[in-house]
């Protein structure tokens, strides 16, 4: 009987886990037409696709949230969105729908979803496999997710022909995942440091330096440099001769009448 027809072999085969020799060529040339452009030509360069994955789980683990890490997927979220509805599970905040528009992010096309803690990976997986939404963006408070459950989320966006941009701790980095994509982000005064974790078919510990939009890029400046409408007001000054009469006035003791 031929190796290729047993069946643990064919089952991993199937599930597209491994990759036959003669598959190669063609697979390579599928996988990079399934990718869209990240929007950043030096992120581009550092995936061995050259791009974002289509589908499947992606992990970006943050330091800190809001330190821009939405600025690194909005520019391929606003090309998925034109498709389908993008998908917005427990942010930590309200997603600001002005900005979105910017992105050519119709607010129409956001669905925001709210799920109790101990519901939202039965909502994750749901909402990757409906094969609806083009994209998922979900954010993980729990750093002790095991590996069956991460599983079954990649899974699931793979059926589904979803990309799920998973947001976690940056504690989770020595966990093992089955995304095929793992980023390091950490914030800086100008720019978001990333660095590759893990990347399926390419090599990973490139550090990235990207530097923050100018106009999305605010600095604190003393309050004599604020921005005004109109010129300052002068100060009224009272001649002295009345500040004195009214000083006089408002101590005087009180004689007894």
């Amino acid at each position: 009987m031929s190796i290729m027809s047993s069946t643990p072999l064919q089952q991993l085969i199937n599930g597209q886990q491994l990759w036959p020799a003669k598959q190669r060529k063609g697979r390579a040339g599928s996988s990079a037409n399934r990718c869209s452009a990240t929007g950043f030509s030096s992120l581009d360069k550092a995936l061995h696709q050259g791009g974002w994955p289509r589908n499947g789980s992606c992990e970006l683990l943050c330091t800190t949230a809001g330190i821009g890490e939405l600025s690194l997927v909005l520019p391929a979220l606003g090309q998925l969105a034109k498709q389908r509805p993008i998908a917005w599970l427990n942010p930590p905040w309200l997603p600001f729908a002005p900005g979105l528009q910017q992105q050519q992010l119709d607010a129409t096309s956001q669905w925001l979803i709210r799920a109790p803690k101990t519901q939202q990976l039965w909502a994750a997986e749901e909402t990757l496999r409906s094969g609806v939404f083009a994209a998922l963006l979900s954010w993980s408070s729990d750093p002790q997710l095991q590996n069956r459950q991460l599983r079954r989320l990649h899974i699931a966006a793979r059926e589904g022909d979803c990309w799920h941009i998973h947001f976690r701790s940056p504690i989770c980095r020595q966990q093992a995942s089955p995304a095929p994509l793992r980023l390091l982000l950490s914030g800086k005064a100008d720019s978001l440091q990333l660095e590759i974790l893990k990347q399926s078919g390419g090599h990973a510990g490139q550090r990235l330096n990207i530097e923050r939009p100018k106009d999305l890029l605010w600095r604190q400046q003393p309050a004599s440099q604020w921005p005004v409408q109109t010129a300052a007001r002068q100060r009224l000054i009272l001649p002295p001769t009345r500040l004195h009469s009214r000083a006089a006035a408002v101590h005087a003791p009180l004689r007894p009448q």
